[in-house]
């Protein structure tokens, strides 16, 4: 017999050279049954022999006897997975963008424990009656008299704090009289007595300060650095798409910022800090989006 006329038999735990010819009906030696595994344990269900050795598993002698059988069995068809199409992700739809001509209002503002001691440390004062030009503004919120309408003892009565609008609400955060109606908010009379502080707009020295500003993911930062600041003096007002700066700050400098918002933001939400070095804008955005590389058109 060559071994061109050997055949393997498939029958499990078998897996001998047979010859179809001279195979008898009892010559094979296999296990009837399937292979069963759990808890580590490794067996034949036709059988009671167990291991937890997968060698010695495959090395069990067959319990069955019969004839040797060369077909290969089947292999059960593979289910072919049917993978869901993926669902088409669609961009959050955007905000239609408010008009840039929408009416600008202050933001709230704080002032830091650092620029209140350097402001005290300063000890400023009015400036002399000489170097006051006749028609000069005092600056402070709520007085707006000019210097030719009042006499050296006239009291300046003023709002040091800052003015708030909130659902529907305008007032001042030094008194809390609330109106609705925009005139009668500027016709509030001041809530403090003090000296006036004279300004002369042709005294004013624009410059340029460093700025630059980041952004999270529903904040922007923007930031002003600028010593001895005059928050007093200060205006910060914004609408959704536009932001404008004016800060006095220093010996009489001004820096001012007028421009369009690349992205939206909310104005009620958003706030300014001033401290001993610098002016910090923070505006929420509407939109949880992220702004491109420049935050202004």
């Amino acid at each position: 017999m060559t071994a061109d006329t050997m055949v393997l038999c498939y029958n499990k735990g078998c897996g001998k050279q047979f010859s179809p010819q001279e195979s008898s009906d009892d010559e094979c030696v296999y296990h009837c049954g399937a292979p069963v595994f759990h808890d580590a344990y490794k067996s034949w269900s036709c059988c009671d022999k167990r291991t937890t050795d997968f060698t010695e598993f495959l090395n069990i002698k067959g319990c069955c006897k019969g004839k040797h059988n060369n077909v290969k069995p089947e292999e059960p068809a593979k289910e072919e997975e049917s993978c869901p199409a993926p669902e088409s992700i669609k961009p959050p739809e955007r905000m239609e963008r408010p008009n840039v001509d929408m009416p600008l209002v202050p933001l709230p503002t704080t002032i830091s424990a650092s620029l209140r001691k350097l402001l005290n440390n300063l000890a400023v004062s009015d400036k002399a009656e000489e170097t006051v030009a006749a028609g000069s503004i005092c600056q402070r919120k709520g007085c707006g008299k000019g210097k030719q309408d009042v006499g050296d003892d006239d009291n300046c009565e003023h709002h040091p704090g800052c003015p708030i609008f909130h659902e529907g609400m305008k007032y001042w955060s030094c008194c809390n009289k609330k109106t609705t109606d925009f005139n009668d908010f500027l016709k509030q009379k001041g809530c403090t007595n003090g000296t006036h502080l004279w300004g002369d707009p042709s005294q004013k020295k624009e410059v340029q300060c460093r700025y630059d500003w980041h952004q999270t993911g529903d904040a922007v930062n923007f930031t002003v650095y600028a010593k001895k600041v005059k928050p007093e003096l200060c205006t910060v007002n914004c609408n959704a798409v536009k932001l404008q700066l004016e800060i006095h700050f220093g010996d009489d400098q001004v820096f001012t910022f007028d421009k369009i918002l690349a992205g939206i933001i909310e104005p009620e939400k958003s706030k300014v800090v001033f401290s001993a070095t610098k002016v910090e804008v923070n505006m929420r955005k509407a939109e949880f989006v992220a702004w491109p590389s420049t935050f202004v058109l």
